[in-house]
């Protein structure tokens, strides 16, 4: 994990600073650059202009690089964190493993509980984005708002509280469903067509199904045209598409009668059967199903095609990885950089980003190395050429994962189940246990 970077001025303040008028006034820009950011923040937006003046001119400026550590959870702190320009996660390390509770974007406050409440750091926050952060100490904070703002800061403390709350028990339910086994959910996007990505989505099911038979799902979301169900031998007789005016108390039922099950292990739910179809799927239904299909399988495997939609965004939303095929030429890597941009922009940790090269040819028209300097990053796993297998595979209706050890698309699949086993193993949970109970539920100790 990056280091955190040595702040010149963390860990000590300068005496002066405690007298107004040996503080650097700040430009006018600069002034009304800080109050705007400290207006958005809740409680903050109340304040009178005077007050938040008075923060700006205490406020240090901060600028962290994406993958940075800002706060370690379990640390003593005495600073708030305004987020001028960026995005931060929030990440609670249990013994399960780590757990997202939050994703903070500009304007959003964090580090108010050790302030305010003299608690350790509730969790980690890392930058997502390079982050240009505004902090107050908490003697700032008390000398302009204890004498000014008495209710405001009660307030804020009252926020603190709130959110303390709220981030332990999304960390506790979160742990509850890595114990519980709830499904990893893996989106594989391709963003130029022709990539092979619904032939990796198919055959990373097959690899993951050899392990687990009938635990491991493809949701077909490759829109227009859902063919995976056919390209693996099976007939469909319904879709998601259809079910988004169902009940809730009959969608469950239904939703998992239209998966079809493969005989060598995985089972496949196609997205839409005609191409209209494909609008019926709204972010609200794909959120209504993924909650379904968690709760049924141990990996949902998502192929999400080569568009990026409101749908698709819904998804991201909801998976712990994503796989990103790319081939080698020169179009198909240019979008690829395009998309892990995207992927960086809305918060998806690095670690969680799988990036596949797809040899589809014999020779590629650009090297390994190139594709990785234009992604800027590593190529995690290598697909090579495979001669007329795949095609063939498709003719035949099989999944080369499960008829054939010595393909190279085997190879490839089996190396990306490998992958997303070492980072998503769930522990096996006691028997007889009993969920965690929520903080707050019980007494003090």
């Amino acid at each position: 994990m990056p280091g955190r970077p040595v702040l010149a001025t963390e860990g000590r303040r300068d005496p002066s600073s405690q007298k107004r008028h040996d503080r650097p006034a700040l430009a006018f820009h600069d002034m009304v650059s800080r109050v705007s950011t400290m207006e958005l923040a809740p409680v903050f937006f109340s304040l009178p202009d005077t007050t938040l003046r008075a923060l700006a001119r205490r406020a240090r400026r901060l600028r962290f690089n994406a993958g940075d550590m800002i706060l370690y959870q379990g640390e003593p702190g005495d600073t708030i964190f305004f987020i001028e320009r960026g995005r931060c996660r929030v990440v609670v390390e249990k013994s399960v493993g780590v757990v997202t509770v939050a994703l903070l974007a500009d304007g959003d406050i964090f580090g108010e509980s050790a302030c305010l409440l003299n608690r350790p750091q509730q969790a980690s926050i890392y930058a997502q984005t390079e982050c240009y952060l505004l902090a107050i100490d908490r003697q700032s904070l008390q000398l302009v708002m204890a004498s000014r703002e008495h209710e405001a800061l009660d307030k804020l403390r009252a926020l603190a509280e709130q959110r303390f709350s709220a981030y332990a028990d999304a960390s506790i339910q979160a742990t509850w469903s890595l114990l519980l086994h709830e499904a990893t959910v893996v989106a594989v996007y391709s963003p130029k067509g022709g990539s092979g990505g619904t032939t990796i989505s198919l055959n990373l099911v097959g690899a993951l199904a050899r392990k687990y038979p009938g635990e491991v799902l493809l949701l077909d979301l490759d829109f227009p045209y859902s063919h995976s169900a056919l390209l693996a031998g099976l007939i469909p007789t319904s879709c998601l598409a259809r079910m988004g005016a169902l009940p809730q108390e009959s969608f469950e039922e239904v939703l998992l009668s239209a998966v079809l099950y493969h005989a060598g292990g995985p089972m496949i739910l196609p997205g839409a059967l005609r191409p209209e179809e494909a609008d019926e799927v709204t972010p609200e239904l794909i959120n209504r199903a993924i909650t379904v299909l968690r709760k049924s399988f141990r990996y949902v495997v998502v192929d999400l095609g080569v568009t990026i939609t409101d749908s698709t965004l819904a998804l991201l939303d909801l998976t712990q990885h994503v796989i990103v095929v790319t081939v080698p030429e020169l179009s198909a890597v240019k979008s690829t950089a395009d998309a892990m941009d995207i992927l960086r922009r809305l918060g998806t940790p690095e670690d969680r980003v799988t990036a596949v090269l797809n040899n589809r040819s014999p020779k590629g028209a650009i090297s390994r190395s190139a594709v990785e300097r234009s992604l800027k990053r590593e190529i995690d796993v290598e697909v090579l050429f495979d001669a007329g297998r795949p095609e063939e595979a498709a003719v035949n209706a099989q999944i080369l994962s499960l008829a054939n050890p010595r393909s190279e698309l085997t190879k490839g699949a089996e190396a990306l189940a490998g992958l997303l086993e070492a980072k998503h193993a769930r522990p096996a949970i006691r028997a007889g246990a009993e969920p965690p109970v929520p903080a707050g539920a019980g007494k003090e100790r």
